[in-house]
């Protein structure tokens, strides 16, 4: 039975989502031509991704909207525990996001067009140049008041357990003097595990804490911050975790 339960979720997740990816990559790509800010394409993303979160019993709960700053760009800085991380941030936080997504996701049809349309930016790791390109372009984007989400441990988690973060995973905050978010994101992994594409809908938590402001002047440019900010995420996610099943 729960063979059953898992492939007809399983089905139904990647089934809407192909027609979803389909119809709202095409309005996102014609919106690009009215609205060459990205600002329009990236709002129906937004829908795209709470469909994709309502549409398939995902369930989510966002604590501490408050410290979200209206109408300013602001960099979130968030735990990663699975795919759906994007689709529930995407689709519930309230901002103009620019996502920094793998340069190979960019070529994926409807997807990646969308994507593009909506000026998110491609980066590819294994060519420093290019990565260091991409980060210059996602400084202008942050620049131009479009906010952004960093995932530092750098991958999705294989065990739901939260990684180190990586160092420089705060220089876009030196860089623009933008205000961070920490962001702890609770259930995302047991939706879809990494490796897996079978999907186990349940309930997504979200806790915005509030924004910090990196001082450049400190010795170590930000780095305790920044592991102060992992203490911080990893003491949420220890103390709003859900229940065991």
């Amino acid at each position: 039975m729960q063979f059953l339960i898992s492939f007809y979720h399983t089905l139904r997740f990647w089934t809407l989502t192909t027609i979803l990816s389909i119809i709202l990559g095409i309005v996102a790509l014609l919106s690009a031509l009215f609205d060459k800010s990205g600002n329009t394409a990236h709002n129906v993303a937004r829908l795209w991704c709470r469909l994709i979160c309502q549409w398939n019993g995902v369930a989510v709960e966002i604590r501490g909207m408050k410290n979200v700053l209206p109408g300013q760009a602001q960099i979130f800085i968030a735990n990663h525990q699975g795919y759906y991380d994007i689709f529930a941030l995407a689709g519930y936080l309230p901002v103009q996001l620019r996502w920094v997504a793998k340069e190979s996701l960019f070529r994926i049809p409807f997807v990646g067009w969308s994507m593009r349309a909506a000026g998110y930016v491609g980066v590819d790791r294994r060519d420093r140049k290019k990565s260091y390109h991409s980060f210059l372009e996602t400084t202008e984007k942050v620049k131009s008041g479009c906010s952004i989400v960093i995932f530092p441990e750098g991958t999705r988690s294989l065990n739901g357990e939260i990684g180190p973060f990586k160092k420089g995973s705060h220089l876009l905050a030196l860089r623009t003097g933008a205000p961070v978010v920490p962001i702890t994101i609770i259930g995302t992994w047991k939706i879809i595990q990494k490796g897996s594409a079978v999907i186990h809908p349940g309930p997504v938590r979200i806790i915005i804490s509030p924004p910090i402001q990196i001082n450049p002047e400190i010795s170590d440019k930000g780095e305790s911050v920044l592991q102060s900010i992992r203490e911080l995420i990893c003491r949420n996610y220890a103390e709003n975790d859900f229940a065991p099943d």
